[in-house]
């Protein structure tokens, strides 16, 4: 009488354990596909990050040269106005 008790309580036992393996091994590959999903978010991230910086580069090395040319248009008036003053 006893064996088949065992018996059905190793197969309780058993039958716990597959389904806390099952849930575990589900779980896993939740997080793995959220992991991709993240990694390929970021990834687009960077690369937009990447291609704003080098935008934002290039408008400020334009600017630079655009103040440089102001700068040394201001400084030709001056020397025309300063050349009518002698």
């Amino acid at each position: 009488m006893k064996k088949p008790k065992e018996t059905t309580e190793e197969e309780d036992i058993l039958a716990r354990l597959q389904e806390r393996v099952e849930k575990a091994i589900s779980t896993i590959q939740e997080l793995r596909r959220e992991r991709d999903a993240l990694r390929a978010k970021l990834e687009h991230a960077e690369s937009g990050a990447s291609e704003r910086l080098a935008s934002l580069e290039d408008d400020c090395a334009r600017f630079q040269r655009e103040r440089d040319e102001i700068r040394n248009r201001i400084e030709t008036i001056l020397s025309n106005l300063e050349s009518l003053d002698a």
